[in-house]
């Protein structure tokens, strides 16, 4: 069975349709041992296709979701619904609700700094701790733009994007914006799950810094931000 190579971690991925395998083609690596295995039942795939959507797409959908758990469970890390940047070697998120415009504000950074941004993925990158260091993970699983790439950059600072007629960034703490960050995971029934979320939110806010951005949909908005971390 192939291997793929994410997050750092080698996944054993059985998958039942060839359109998975093209989506998953990028993080394919020669790998001979792998972490874990991931297979997802029929079952669930025909209970989602159920539900509407594609063969393909409902087992990638899947897919995603086991390897999240895997990796919450036993590799220090967790998704995070943002879109991802680099810029000079450190990675950026930005996260809001669907639709806030998140992936429009990541695109004016592409624009501003040209060569200086590589787009690390555009709707569901992984952070994982490493060597004591959280980084942020490219992901096969990039959204509707299907912009990302399979690289990877120590995480330097999270934005929460609010919408606004001014453009200013304040420090936050993880506390007072709490919600927003569930919002921003995979939210588990199962209490050792979300108590293994809180312990990464904690340490991972404990190393990088947090900040509410308020924002248009201008390039003060870019700078904005870039200030915020440049100080």
């Amino acid at each position: 069975m192939p291997i793929y190579k994410i997050a750092d971690l080698n996944i054993e991925i059985n998958t039942k349709y060839k359109k998975t395998d093209q989506l998953l083609a990028d993080y394919l690596t020669d790998e001979s041992t792998f972490d874990f295995h991931i297979e997802v039942e029929q079952s669930d795939i025909d209970r989602l296709m159920a539900e509407g959507g594609s063969d393909y797409l409902c087992e990638s959908c899947m897919i995603n979701t086991l390897v999240c758990r895997e990796i919450l469970d036993n590799y220090d890390g967790l998704f995070f619904h943002s879109s991802a940047l680099m810029l000079d070697g450190n990675a950026y998120l930005f996260s809001a609700p669907s639709g806030t415009g998140k992936s429009t504000h990541t695109a004016l950074w592409r624009k501003h700094f040209g060569d200086r941004v590589t787009m690390i993925n555009d709707d569901k990158p992984i952070i994982r701790k490493k060597d004591g260091v959280f980084y942020v993970y490219g992901t096969p699983w990039m959204g509707k733009s299907n912009i990302g790439a399979n690289i990877s950059a120590p995480l330097k600072a999270v934005f929460l994007l609010e919408r606004d007629s001014k453009n200013f960034t304040e420090k936050v703490s993880a506390g007072k914006v709490f919600s927003k960050l569930l919002e921003a995971t995979l939210i588990s029934k199962k209490q050792s799950r979300m108590s293994r979320i809180l312990e990464l939110y904690d340490e991972i806010f404990s190393a990088v810094d947090l900040y509410s951005l308020h924002c248009t949909i201008s390039d003060d908005a870019v700078m904005a931000a870039y200030n915020a971390i440049c100080k």
